[in-house]
């Protein structure tokens, strides 16, 4: 069932903006009479130079760009890659969000679930289980642009990251590459900036209503003008109810939207916009549809174990289906509210000299519930328990294929959480535009010249409430019971354990740039050049408050100040070619507040690019497009390892000896994970308790490695964890009041309170093709290709830790043998160039050199329309597009049974791939008039013509969809 238990706060604020239809309606009925008009009709009022011109846009072709200077320019001009997606493109392909206007763009990824330097369960809703990464994101803005992640969405110039409806985008601009200048915060990759559609100059009305497979139902009430009267009002309001089914269990979902925008001019030389966007959705069962099941993790708390949990395949039940089953039921949920209110102002002081000032706000608040968890044994009741058979990803004789395996007294154990997250952001922005033309008599050396100067603030609060299961309690099911897990109860009826306040988390962070950029073209007009310069200074405040704990830790990162220029040179070969060569920056400023392993607050992430092209406009204009090559490098990447040294914590006396908990690593205590390590260690661990080294406190074991019995039993149990599986080792690394060793400096917040962050580069390169191709009037295609090589340049840099293997400790967690921290089955050697100095760690194992990616070697795209004007099927038009891409890397390096990493005949860690992949859609329309002088159409899309139903990696590909939709003008 669709939740609709709205605040009354929630329905007061919708049904305030609702009335800005019935404001529309009646706009659009009121006679023109009853305004004053004191302007003739033969009155033009010329487009500020902030404002794109559209005018010689034709069907998916556009020919003027705003994004890409901030001003209205040629495409042809610009010295670097801008992509449009036109209104019309966006209704034929029957877009109903951003992210599905963008399907058909180059190098651009949609669904990812392999990021590098990130996880699946970042955050994202289902966590661990589920499969898809940083595009599962709940803002709906997020995709890959050139292998970037990036979820820098712009609303007309400023800063949006929530959902959108395509029903109010008139067009969309994708600038890639490193856009500082402009911008500030923001992607490397490329900035997606949407215009809304604006006042048009003839009263106009429309309703569409559409209706498809899996429930799919869509309302769209569109209305506007432009008054003939003395400040020329216009207005847009576009109105959209939409509900959906989906293809897996339970999941429903239920959307309403309303983004009425009004424009004026309170003097001839004055326009003012008003541009408002409201939104409400509701999701039900968004929890994950299965969960990852590892054999090996025995009785580990798999709870607080999610990152080891990415290695496994998902459960299956024989009564099930694994592509549409959702175990975690239907009590998981989204609901999100938000808004966005932009004023603007241009006012033209002469020909020449232009400004606009600008105030954008907007809050989106999110709450959900989510449950996770993970397959373990030996825990929780006996009745719950069974045996299964779990899929490890793991080979087999260096075969990447998944093996089964089977685990007994396995159970499911897991957690409810409850979020609410508010996130309240403003933003200011001024700019001057100062043109001027020198030589203006001579042809060759005419100088068109053009300066911006601009001043951006930026402010954004994000608070986030949390509660969940009371710590250390879990609820608990039968992993053979493929019943829908629900909220409050375990799997056999009996109450679960209840909530508790977790943690509230309040962080702000502000962004304050200033920018000069030159726009300048002359040897008559074949040489065009955009340069610039930006300054921005960045600043993050943050407070945690730990309920569980009691504990309050802030985090001030400091104010940061970042130079960032771009050069870019555009020739005109003649009329119909011109190359170009851009170099620009990146900046992304550290708002999460994160320190690096000295305690310092990290510097922004930044990146540098450099790119070559070609555009082209031939054949009478038929043909155009763009082909590019470029290489992006970024640099300050925040990874995070866990076990790393990190100095500043200080924890650790170098000069006291070195004691550590061995109450769980030890051969006497019998634990169903111990293995070959321990039994091998026994007599090391006798000659230490009859020594004294091995010693007990209060029934709990400890060890001093600096006596000479205490180091052979520490070094007997590395040696041989070298080539036989430890079990879980991490227990060795447990610290209290009567511990002291150098793990107490590692970099997880358990060490300090703070979480350590390294320092790592990526880099992307390749080169990409943007075609448009019209031939006749009636005929036109779009086709995009990209070739997209991402990799780790640096994994990260260790800190220089005295006290290393040649000082003082040298079983410290960063030199564990285990198979994916520590060596990750490397020898000490090869890990530690210098085994003394752990500043000399190569990363091996952790994706240097290599992709750890899933952004497709190869992606080529295309679309096209064909419009029959004549005879008896006039009005009719159909569309074809197709998606192609090559293998994609879903999983970056395979563990075999013993947790040891598997690598090929080269040396290089085994990755698994997903097959190439294609998918068509199509599009069938006919347009008609009712009576005299109503337009009407009535349209199909289906979507996976081929009902495509594989497994691309862990995801599988959605069933043919389609959409039926008629519209009218009212």
């Amino acid at each position: 069932m669709i939740r609709t238990n709205l605040s009354r706060r929630k329905q007061a604020s919708y049904a305030c903006l609702g009335a800005g239809v019935l404001f529309a309606a009646t706009l659009s009925g009121q006679s023109v009479s009853t305004l004053d008009s004191e302007e003739s009709e033969d009155d033009v009022y010329e487009l500020t130079p902030f404002t794109v011109d559209a005018s010689q846009d034709q069907g998916y072709r556009a020919t003027n760009t705003i994004s890409g200077t901030r001003l209205n320019a040629a495409i042809k001009d610009i010295p670097m890659p801008i992509e449009v997606v036109t209104e019309e493109f966006i209704k034929d392909t029957g877009s109903t969000d951003l992210r599905q206007s963008l399907a058909y763009s180059a190098g651009m990824v949609m669904t990812s679930q392999n990021d590098a330097g990130k996880g699946n369960s970042f955050g994202t809703i289902g966590g661990v289980h589920n499969p898809e990464g940083a595009t599962s994101n709940k803002t709906q803005t997020s995709y890959k642009v050139r292998g970037f992640i990036t979820d820098a969405t712009l609303r007309d110039g400023y800063r949006r990251q929530f959902a959108t409806d395509a029903a109010n985008i008139g067009r969309v601009e994708v600038i890639r590459g490193p856009a500082a200048l402009l911008y500030g915060i923001g992607n490397f990759g490329g900035i997606v900036n949407y215009l809304p559609k604006t006042p048009t100059e003839d009263p106009m009305q429309r309703l569409t209503l559409s209706a498809g497979n899996q429930k799919h139902y869509r309302a769209v009430f569109e209305a506007g003008d432009t008054l003939d009267n003395a400040m020329k009002l216009g207005y847009y309001v576009t109105a959209v109810h939409e509900q959906n089914g989906s293809y897996t269990e339970l999941a429903e979902d239920e959307r309403q939207f309303i983004s009425p925008i009004f424009t004026f001019r309170p003097t001839e030389k004055t326009e003012v916009t008003i541009d408002m966007e409201y939104g409400l959705e509701h999701k039900n069962a968004v929890g994950f549809q299965s969960v990852r099941a590892r054999g090996d993790l025995s009785s580990e708390n798999v709870a607080n174990q999610q990152d080891r949990l990415e290695r496994a395949g998902f459960l299956q039940f024989p009564d099930k289906e694994i592509r549409t089953m959702r175990w975690s039921g239907p009590d998981t949920f989204l609901d999100t509210e938000s808004h966005n209110i932009r004023l603007q102002a241009t006012h033209s002081f002469s020909d020449n000299l232009n400004l606009l000032l600008g105030y954008n706000t907007s809050k989106v608040e999110f709450d959900s519930r989510d449950v996770s968890g993970g397959i373990t044994n030996n825990v929780g009741p006996e009745n719950l328990r069974s045996t299964i058979t779990v899929i490890p990803a793991s080979v087999e004789n260096g075969d990447a294929e998944f093996v089964y395996g089977e685990v007994t007294d396995a159970i499911f154990q897991g957690s409810w959480m409850d979020k609410n997250e508010i996130i309240d952001r403003s933003q200011i922005r001024a700019e001057l535009n100062y043109n001027f033309d020198l030589f203006e008599n001579s042809e060759l050396w005419s100088l068109q010249n053009s300066f911006l100067l601009g001043r951006s603030e930026e402010k954004s609060i994000k608070d986030v409430f949390t509660r969940g299961t009371i710590q250390n309690q879990y609820f608990y099911w039968d992993p053979t019971d493929s019943s829908y897990m629900r909220f409050g109860v375990n799997g056999d009826g009996t109450a679960a354990p209840g909530m508790e306040d977790v943690s509230d988390v309040h962080d702000q962070s502000w962004n304050q740039g200033t920018y000069l950029v030159y726009q300048g073209s002359w040897l008559d007009e074949r040489l065009t050049a955009v340069a610039g310069m930006r300054r921005d200074r960045n600043d993050f405040r943050g407070m945690l408050t730990d309920f569980r704990e009691d504990t309050v830790t802030n985090n001030d990162a400091g104010a940061k100040e970042k130079d960032t220029s771009q050069v870019g040179l555009t020739f005109a070969l003649n009329d119909r070619i011109s190359v170009y060569a851009l170099k620009a920056e990146g900046i992304m400023p550290n708002f999460d507040g994160n320190r690096d392993v000295y305690g310092n607050p990290m510097d922004a992430v930044t990146a540098e690019s450099e790119e070559a092209g070609i555009k082209f406009d031939l054949i009478e204009g038929k043909l155009s497009g763009t082909i590019s090559a470029y290489r992006i490098k970024q640099t300050g990447t925040p990874i995070f390892y866990w076990w790393a040294p990190a100095p500043a914590k200080g924890r650790f006396d170098p000069d006291a000896d070195i004691i550590y908990n061995v109450g769980d690593f030890n051969p006497t205590v019998e634990a169903d994970w111990r293995n070959g390590s321990f039994t091998v260690a026994k007599p090391e661990w006798d000659a230490a308790v009859d020594s004294g080294a091995a010693y007990q406190i209060d029934g709990t074991w400890y060890l001093n490695a600096t006596e000479a019995e205490g180091r052979a039993y520490m070094d007997r149990v590395f040696d041989a964890s070298k080539t036989t599986n430890p079990g879980w080792p991490g227990w060795l690394y447990t610290q209290d009041d009567n511990t002291n060793n150098a793990t107490l400096d590692f970099a997880a917040a358990e060490a300090g309170g703070y979480d350590a962050y390294l320092s790592g580069d990526q880099e992307s390169s390749g080169w990409e093709a943007q075609f448009n191709y019209a031939p006749t009037d009636n005929m036109q295609f779009v086709l995009n290709y990209a070739q997209t090589k991402r990799s780790v340049v640096n994994a990260g840099a260790f800190p220089e830790y005295e006290w290393g293997a040649g000082g003082v400790d040298k079983w410290a967690v960063w030199y564990f043998p285990d198979g994916a921290w520590g060596l990750s089955g490397y020898s000490l050697e090869d890990q530690f160039l210098d085994p003394n100095d752990t500043s000399t760690w190569q990363g091996r194992g952790y994706g240097a050199g290599e992709k750890q990616d899933d952004t497709p070697r190869h992606a080529l795209s295309g679309w096209g329309n064909y419009q029959i004007r004549d005879g008896q099927f006039a009005g009719l038009s159909f569309g074809l597009g197709f998606q192609y891409e090559s293998e994609r890397e879903y999983f970056s390096g395979i563990t075999d049974g013993s947790g040891q990493l598997v690598t090929d005949t080269n040396g290089q860690r085994v990755v698994l791939e997903t097959d190439t992949r294609i998918n068509i859609d199509a599009m069938a329309k006919y347009e008609f008039t009712i009576g005299e002088d109503r337009n009407a159409h009535v349209q199909l899309n289906v979507y996976n013509v081929m009902n495509d139903q594989s497994a691309y990696g862990y995801i599988y590909a959605k069933p043919t969809t389609y959409r039926l939709q008629f519209g009218v003008d009212l």
